[in-house]
């Protein structure tokens, strides 16, 4: 029978684990079993039964200890006689944040790491859970505002022990106590320098600027991101923190001793607008320039021997956003953090301060690598534009960060990009002048030469939504629109086939190959998730293609690298490449850097499969193999060997026999990333891939009418009738194509058996439009079919059909003038 214990009331913490007394008890009769303790064990065991434990923190620390000798029985009792204890709290979150407080992360650690050691996998998860609780109520004790804010009021208390437990609380806040620390700085300040500070201002003042010195780097982290918000009321207290943490050298390493110091924000960048902007008030302007001098008199930062002005801040910064907004920019991922339920692997992440609105204070937030460095440089866009500076690699810059701003932190850019109104594209890419395509075009080269995807697309899309009609303009658009068309990524591509197609339709001009390869290579999507197994034996290809199928992929087969390649370079469909180590025409390398290629968008993930020979009698060629794969980013090698895609049974038939799920899931994440394994993002990404090919033939279809040779778009139009997102821009792009097979696809179409009426009745229209536009192009086969439908009233008891396909190839009737004077 279950137990209540601390996980009854654990699930009104938003965690639900199922624990019952046997889970701790069983320690004989499962899989795991407990060794004899040694005298050494028994003689720290008996030390922790006298005297009697009762409270929580007691007989946690008790299990702590036996842990540490791995004395797996006694752990387990003292966890469940916690159980029982900590059943009994009145507060329990109190009681856990409590706990969390008392035990140094480092213990529970090796706790938790000795019972997934040695005990049930469900004793093991149900410590864990209990672990975190404890963490996280502990964490949001000591965060708390209303006791980080009554904290500081007893900072100023006249009691002695108020005091110093006031300051114990604001210090154990750490950089969420500055709000309040800034706020007593603010206070304390007195109204004159004629007028010194009461003893108990004084007092409280300098202790709080005691508790500032603690906070060090990540105190001026959180107070430089402070400074990046509206909160400008609050700037002199912010700046005098700062300048705290100068004088005790708690600024982090500079370019001379930190190579990633150009992904950060330093001090001074962040200075220059509070420093120079009117709007800022006298008061912020003297403590901002205060604090810059002493950070050039401390050698922080370098004016070049000029004074200080604003065309000086301008140039400073216009040179720290330039090296923001390279790759050299991006920060190095410092952590790991857990994505979606759907997800099982960790995304790596930058830890970074954030100011929150909602709670008026700066909070740690860990941000994917490319947003955080898009926060960084809004930063400085901001301060620049609110410095009004003019420079037109300044503006150009400014727009750069703007642009990338508007999609980088929406999980699906594609659908956000069509999303945004026109309105605000036009004015994140609007310069002194307002917005103009020849500033959005030199915006798009930029980003281009950055490797900036989504600010490219964002330009992208501008030049597309404003008409532009003259030449001159539609000459200095065209260059970095055709140059986007072999970007790495299938956004940007998109985007600028789209644009290319809209503004400069008019044939002849270089890249126009360029630009229809890139449309039927978007229109030949079926939104299914392929993966391309090549490989030269045609019996294990078949063993991989039904292997891969039950993760819910479509396979193909090629039987050569070459064909491999070419298979990539025709379908945006394929997401992954399963490539044989042995290939009768390429080495497996070659192939992976022909798949690198940026004009094919994206990488595709490539996994390297080594045959037994290879692993077994080759090593040398192995080793060779895995040296040349190790400068690819998106290859990996690996087997084919049964528990690669189904389960496998170990150790089986004894006490310790356990299954393992197939290794492949595994696999992929690791090329891939944790996202290839989700089928709610596949399924999205499927469906874009749809999307695109719709735009794509309705594109194809456009250009048709203006004199482009679209008879390549065939096969693809032919299949596109399979699908309900482009069976209608299929139909008309058919139309459009003076083919007799485009012609034969639309008579089939209207002709076929079981057809609903109005499917009909648009393959009718479809086919008429054709017939008009190109005259009668089918064979004669099919013209005899038409022939005896003419003569035959009816055919399968449905005469519509026959009526509707007849009345297409009848001759115009003659006027009855006309026909009185054929009959005299």
């Amino acid at each position: 029978m279950a137990r209540k214990g601390w996980l009854t009331w654990w699930l009104s913490l938003g965690i639900f684990v199922v624990l019952s007394a046997p889970a701790f008890t069983e320690t004989t009769e499962g899989k795991k079993r407990s060794n004899p303790l040694d005298p050494f064990q028994w003689a720290v065991v008996d030390s922790l039964r006298y005297p009697k434990r009762t409270t929580p923190q007691e007989l946690l620390e008790a299990a702590i200890r036996a842990a540490s000798v791995e004395a797996l029985d006694p752990t387990t009792k003292f966890l469940e006689q916690f159980d029982e204890a900590l059943a009994k709290e009145p507060d329990k979150e109190a009681a856990l944040a409590h706990l969390g407080e008392s035990f140094q992360t480092a213990e529970l650690s090796r706790l938790e790491r000795f019972l997934k050691q040695t005990a049930q996998p469900e004793q093991a998860d149900a410590v864990a859970f209990l672990i975190d609780g404890m963490l996280n109520a502990a964490q949001k004790r000591r965060t708390d505002t209303s006791r980080l804010k009554q904290a500081a009021v007893d900072l100023g208390s006249d009691n002695v022990f108020a005091r110093q437990q006031a300051a114990t609380t604001l210090m154990e806040g750490g950089t969420y106590a500055l709000p309040m620390l800034v706020g007593i700085l603010m206070e304390t300040v007195s109204a004159d320098d004629e007028t010194p500070l009461s003893k108990t201002d004084f007092r409280t003042r300098k202790l709080a600027e005691t508790i500032i010195e603690q906070l060090g780097e990540r105190g001026v982290r959180a107070l430089t991101s402070w400074l990046g918000s509206d909160d400008i009321q609050r700037f002199p207290g912010i700046i005098h923190a700062l300048s705290i943490l100068v004088d005790s050298g708690c600024l982090p390493a500079g370019e001379k001793t930190n190579p990633n110091a150009a992904a950060n924000l330093d001090l001074a960048s962040v200075l220059f607008a509070p420093a120079c902007i009117p709007e800022f008030g006298e008061t912020t302007r003297v403590a901002a320039l205060q604090l810059l001098v002493k950070l050039e008199q401390q050698g922080h930062t370098d004016f070049g021997g000029r004074p200080f002005t604003q065309d000086l801040a301008c140039q400073m910064l216009t040179t720290k956003l330039d090296q923001l907004l390279t790759p050299a920019g991006i920060p190095v991922p410092d952590s790991l953090t857990e994505g979606e339920a759907s997800i099982t692997s960790p995304r790596p992440t930058v830890e970074q301060y954030l100011w929150v609105t909602q709670t008026s204070r700066p909070e740690i937030r860990y941000l994917p690598p490319v947003a955080c460095r898009s926060l960084r440089a809004g930063h400085i866009a901001r301060d620049l534009s609110g410095l009004g500076c003019v420079h037109p690699r300044t503006v150009r810059l400014v727009l750069l960060a703007q642009s990338e701003a508007l999609l980088v932190f929406q999980n699906d850019h594609f659908s956000a990009l069509n999303t945004l109104p026109t309105e605000a594209i036009t004015e994140t890419l609007s310069g002194p002048d307002g917005f103009s395509t020849e500033l959005a075009a030199e915006v798009l080269d930029g980003a281009l030469d950055r490797s900036m995807p989504l600010a490219a697309a964002v330009a992208a899309k501008a030049i597309r939504e404003v008409n532009v009609s003259k030449p001159a303009t539609i000459s200095t658009i065209r260059p970095p629109l055709v140059r986007a068309l072999a970007a790495p990524s299938t956004l940007v591509q998109f985007e600028a086939s789209q644009t290319l197609a809209t503004v400069s339709p008019q044939l002849p001009f270089t890249g126009s190959s360029r630009l229809f390869n890139r449309l039927l290579y978007f229109a030949s999507s079926r939104g299914t998730d392929q993966v391309l197994i090549t490989y030269p034996n045609h019996d294990t290809a078949e063993l991989l293609k039904s292997s891969v199928a039950q993760f819910g992929f479509e396979a193909s087969i090629a039987s050569s690298g070459r064909l491999c390649v070419q298979g990539v370079r025709q379908s945006p469909d394929v997401c992954l490449v399963i490539l044989s180590a042995r290939l009768p025409d390429l080495g497996a390398p070659e192939v992976v850097q022909l798949l690198q290629q940026e004009s094919l968008g994206e990488q595709v993930p490539v996994l390297v499969i080594l045959d037994p020979l290879d692993d077994d009698n080759a090593c040398r060629r192995r080793t060779r193999l895995v040296l040349s794969l190790a400068d690819f980013e998106n290859a990996l090698l690996t087997d084919r060997l049964e528990s690669q895609f189904f389960p496998s049974i170990h150790q089986p038939g004894t006490a310790d026999e356990f299954i393992s799920p197939p290794r492949f899931p595994e696999t992929l994440t690791r090329i891939a990333g944790p996202q290839a394994m989700d089928q709610s993002w596949r399924q999205t990404q499927a469906n874009h891939r749809l999307q695109r090919a719709r735009l794509a033939i309705d594109t194809l279809t456009q250009l048709s009418t203006l004199g482009w040779d679209v008879r390549g778009a065939l096969a693809i139009a032919q299949n596109g009738l399979r699908h309900a997102e482009t069976f209608e821009p299929s139909m008309r792009l058919l139309a459009n194509m003076p083919s007799p097979n485009a012609q034969q696809a639309l008579f089939d179409l209207a002709w076929a058996p079981d057809l609903g009426k109005n499917v009909r009745e648009m393959a009718v229209g479809a086919l008429g439009e054709s017939i008009r536009s190109h005259g009668i192009l089918l064979t004669n086969s099919t013209l005899r079919i038409i022939n005896d439908m003419y003569n035959i009233s009816s055919r399968g008891g449905d005469s519509s059909i026959d009526h509707s396909l007849v009345a297409l190839f009848r001759l115009p009737r003659q006027s009855a003038a006309a026909d009185a004077q054929e009959t005299n």
